[in-house]
């Protein structure tokens, strides 16, 4: 292996943490002379960014990881859902680099933190962490939809649910069971890391209701018995595309070229090729990615009303408020 293989592997296994250049050639055993030869190459062709920290001190990161904006890159995290037929078009056209993300946690939390500049997950995350931390800047709802529960018994007999952690999976849920007259009180969440494990633990009966989104619902519902939730609250807005701020300020242009060419796609889309490109970077079915389309309504807008949606959760914002953190 070469060393440039060797110092890519080795940046691409730390991840978000990154590392000291002088760490570098300790650990890999190469000299100081040929790991800094080497930085330099793969920074002027953009993979890599380093950044000094102290003194002398160069920490360098591969530049999908960078905790900042990276000239002439767009980095986009995507959850491993269905709902982004017209996001992943604007990326393939616009060269953008996708991440997949299980947990809409996970995802939000690293653009905050700047190690994506785009991201789309759940509209209701997104605002939690734009009014907490500062730190994202939230354009517009992508999906309207698009998610229920599955459940393994009726509803009155079911005791405990899986649901995904602060999310409208999550929110939709209790929302979904007050409305139905159950006291939370009296059944139990079970919060799972990613769906894989969720759908394992319900088919072992683990949980004898699980709320999960598409292409996951359509997958099995047949199964099941099952409920969508905008049948039981209306509509709702699902994911959300934001950026980070830095990115935000730093790229405007790019980013209104990617919110322009978003919103072109959103207006109609070859159906055939988004779900080809879901089912190579979700590893779904391609049949089931098309079929899961139906249970959504793809879009590129914000309005008040979709903010004013959330007062179901308990969760009321004001003008002002909504004002700070949208673009």
């Amino acid at each position: 292996m070469s060393a440039e293989d060797k110092i890519v592997e080795f940046l691409r296994n730390r991840g978000e943490e990154g590392a000291l250049q002088s760490e570098i050639s300790k650990v890999l055993g190469l000299s100081k002379s040929t790991v800094s030869e080497v930085i330099q190459i793969l920074e002027e062709r953009g993979e890599v960014v380093r950044e000094r920290v102290a003194g002398k001190s160069m920490r360098v990161w591969l530049s999908e990881f960078a905790p900042r904006p990276v000239s002439g890159l767009i980095r986009v995290g995507v959850l491993r859902a269905s709902e982004y037929p017209h996001i992943l078009l604007a990326c393939e056209e616009l060269g953008a680099r996708v991440k997949v993300f299980d947990s809409a946690i996970e995802l939000t939390r690293s653009l905050a933190f700047g190690t994506i500049d785009l991201g789309v997950s759940p509209f209701i995350t997104q605002v939690m962490f734009a009014l907490t931390l500062r730190s994202i800047k939230i354009h517009c709802v992508v999906a309207m939809n698009g998610s229920g529960v599955l459940m393994k018994k009726g509803l009155e007999d079911c005791e405990v649910f899986a649901t995904s952690e602060l999310s409208a999976m999550e929110s939709n849920l209790k929302l979904f069971l007050e409305r139905s007259g159950i006291d939370l009180a009296d059944v139990s969440f079970r919060y799972q890391p990613n769906p894989e494990s969720m759908i394992k633990r319900f088919e072992s009966c683990e949980f004898d209701a699980v709320a999960i989104w598409e292409p996951y619902f359509t997958m099995l519902k047949e199964k099941y018995e099952h409920i969508e939730f905008k049948e039981a609250i209306g509509d709702f807005p699902c994911c959300s595309l934001s950026s980070n701020v830095q990115f935000y300020k730093s790229r405007r242009d790019s980013l209104e070229k990617f919110i322009e060419t978003l919103k072109r796609f959103a207006k109609g889309f070859d159906e055939k090729r988004a779900s080809e490109l879901i089912a190579e970077k979700m590893e779904f079915d391609v049949k089931l990615v098309r079929k899961s389309f139906e249970s959504y309504e793809f879009l590129a807008d914000l309005k008040f009303e979709h903010f004013e949606f959330l007062e179901n959760y308990g969760l009321k914002l004001t003008k002002e408020a909504v004002k700070s953190i949208t673009a």
